[in-house]
C-alpha cells in the first residue's frame, strides 16, 4: 500500500451548497489530494471479475468533513464515492445531520471519470493535475482509501461506515457483489469497511442496478445473483423509497440476524427525490413536490448500523411494500419494470416502514411527478443546452397532494387533536430507534404548523 499509494498535505475545502451547515456544526472541510495506482477488472466469459489491468497510475482528491476541535471526533468515519453528476455527496442530504451530531468525520472520494471532469470545470487550475485515465478505477481507489483510513491515516478509525444515494448506493452494489469489499482490508485483515448503507438504490432501478464494472463490460441481467446483496462478514442495510420498492422484488432477500446481518427497508411514503434534495432549484413538475422527510429515517438507520457493529444489538424489522403483480402506466413512471403498490384509502402505500406521515396523514405521498409540458419539450437549437432532463427529473421527484381542509377536520376534528396524535406515532418510531429523539423534535416542530 505504502509504495502505491499516498495522500497529499491537506488544504481547505471548498465546502460548496454545505458552508453554514458545517459551520454552525463547528465542522471544516479539507481537501486531499489522492496518488496511487489502482486495478482494474472486467468479467470472463462466465461473468466472473478478473483482473483486467493492474498498477494503473490517479491522481484524484477527497473532501474530509470533521469537527474543527479534533477532540470532538467520535474516532467514526462515513466514506462515500461522489457522485458523477456534480462529484456530489448524493448521500449527504440524508446523512449530514446525523453525522455533524454524532461527530464523525465524512470522506468524500473523486472517483468516476465524468465527476472528476466536472470537477475540472468547475476549477481547472485547482483541479488541473487530476486524471483518472479509466472508467471502473474507482472501485479501487475508494477500496485503497478505505484501507488506508484503517492503516496509516491521518486520525485514528475506529469504525468506517460505507454509504451512498442513488448511483453512489449503487456504487455500493459493484463494490459488495464484485468482490471490492474483500479487497478493502485493515492490517489484521479485517475489513476495511464495517458497514454499509445503502440508501435509494434497488437491485433494478437506474442502469439496472448495477453499473457497468469498467469500459465495455456488460451489466449483469435481471436474474443475476449481484443484484441481491450476498451475505458478508459485516451487517447490510438497505433502505429504498416507493419508487426503488416498485421494481426490486427480484432483488429482496430475508432480513438476517447472523449469517451475514441485513436489513431491507423500504419506506412507505419516501421517494427518490424530494424538496429537499431540490432546495432552491425551480422544479420543472406540475405538482408539489414531496417534503417526505427520508433523511429522519436514514439518520436513524445510520445509528442502528453503528449499534449492530459495536454493541451487537440487531436493528427493528419492518414489513415490505406490498408490489402488485399489474403493471401500471399511470404513478409508476417511465419504467417498465416498475409495478404499482397497494394503497390505502388515502392515496398512501401500505406496509413498509411506517411514521406518523402516512399513519396520521395530511396529504397523500407518490413516487412519481409530471413533468411540465413546457420543460419536457426538447432543446430548440443546437446551442441550447440542459444539465438535466425534465422527464427524468420528474420520474424521480416525489409529489404530494395535500388534503383539504374539510378533510382534515373530519379525520382530526381540530389541529390540536391531529398533532396529539402524531405525537404519538412519532414517540413510537423514537421508542422503536427508527428515529432520533434530536430528529423527533424536529418534526414536532414542523407538525406544530400545521393548521386547518
Amino acid at each position: 500500500m505504502s509504495t502505491r499509494f499516498r495522500f497529499d498535505t491537506p488544504r481547505p475545502g471548498l465546502a460548496r451548497g454545505v458552508r453554514k451547515q458545517l459551520a454552525a456544526a463547528g465542522y471544516v472541510e479539507r481537501e486531499y489530494m489522492v496518488r496511487g495506482e489502482a486495478d482494474l477488472y472486467a468479467y470472463d466469459a462466465d461473468g466472473n471479475t478478473v483482473l483486467r489491468r493492474s498498477a494503473v497510475p490517479y491522481t484524484t482528491r477527497a473532501i474530509v468533513r470533521e469537527p474543527e476541535d479534533p477532540a470532538r471526533a467520535s474516532g467514526e468515519a462515513v466514506i462515500e464515492a461522489l457522485h458523477p453528476a456534480g462529484d456530489m455527496a448524493s448521500a449527504w442530504v440524508r446523512t449530514g445531520r446525523t453525522i455533524l451530531r454524532e461527530g464523525m468525520r465524512f470522506i468524500g472520494v473523486t472517483q468516476d471519470v465524468a465527476g472528476l471532469r466536472a470537477l475540472k470545470l468547475q476549477d481547472p487550475v485547482r483541479y488541473a493535475e487530476l486524471d483518472i485515465p479509466e472508467v471502473g478505477l474507482g472501485f479501487d481507489i475508494v477500496a485503497q482509501v478505505a484501507s488506508w483510513l484503517r492503516a496509516s491515516g491521518p486520525w485514528r478509525v475506529s469504525h468506517l461506515f460505507m454509504t451512498g444515494a442513488s448511483y453512489t448506493g449503487t456504487f455500493q452494489r459493484v463494490f459488495i457483489g464484485d468482490g471490492f469489499h474483500g479487497r478493502a482490508r485493515r492490517p489484521d485483515g479485517g475489513p476495511a469497511i464495517d458497514g454499509y448503507l445503502i440508501q435509494i438504490s434497488s437491485g433494478a432501478f437506474m442502469l439496472g442496478g448495477y453499473t457497468p464494472l469498467s469500459e465495455g463490460t456488460p451489466v449483469p441481467p435481471a436474474a443475476d445473483r449481484r443484484r441481491t446483496i450476498p451475505e458478508l462478514d459485516v451487517p447490510v442495510i438497505e433502505i429504498l423509497s416507493e419508487g426503488e420498492a416498485e421494481t426490486n422484488p427480484a432483488s429482496r432477500r430475508p432480513d438476517s440476524d447472523a449469517p451475514g446481518r441485513y436489513r431491507l427497508y423500504e419506506v412507505a411514503g419516501a421517494s427518490h427525490m424530494t424538496a429537499y434534495d431540490a432546495g432552491p432549484l425551480a422544479l420543472p413538475v406540475v405538482e408539489e413536490a414531496s417534503d417526505f422527510p427520508m433523511d429522519m429515517l436514514v439518520g436513524g438507520a445510520l445509528l442502528n448500523l453503528r449499534r449492530w457493529i459495536t454493541e451487537g444489538v440487531p436493528p427493528p424489522h419492518a414489513d415490505r411494500l406490498v408490489v402488485l403483480p399489474e403493471r401500471d402506466g399511470g404513478r409508476c413512471g417511465r419504467r417498465d419494470e416498475a409495478r404499482p403498490l397497494r394503497r390505502d384509502e388515502h392515496g398512501n402505500a401500505v406496509a413498509g416502514v411506517r411514521s406518523p406521515w402516512v399513519d396520521v396523514p395530511i396529504a397523500s405521498y407518490y413516487p412519481h411527478s409530471s413533468p411540465r409540458a413546457a420543460d419536457a419539450a426538447p432543446a430548440s437549437g443546437p446551442n441550447e443546452r440542459r444539465r438535466l432532463d425534465p422527464v427524468d427529473i420528474a420520474d424521480l421527484m416525489g409529489c404530494m397532494v395535500r388534503f383539504e381542509p374539510a378533510k382534515l377536520r373530519a379525520l382530526y376534528g381540530s389541529p390540536a387533536r391531529y398533532r396529539e396524535r402524531f405525537g404519538a406515532e412519532l414517540a413510537r418510531l423514537v421508542a422503536g430507534r427508527w428515529i432520533a429523539p434530536a430528529d423527533a423534535e424536529r418534526a414536532r416542530s414542523i407538525a406544530a404548523g400545521v393548521e386547518f
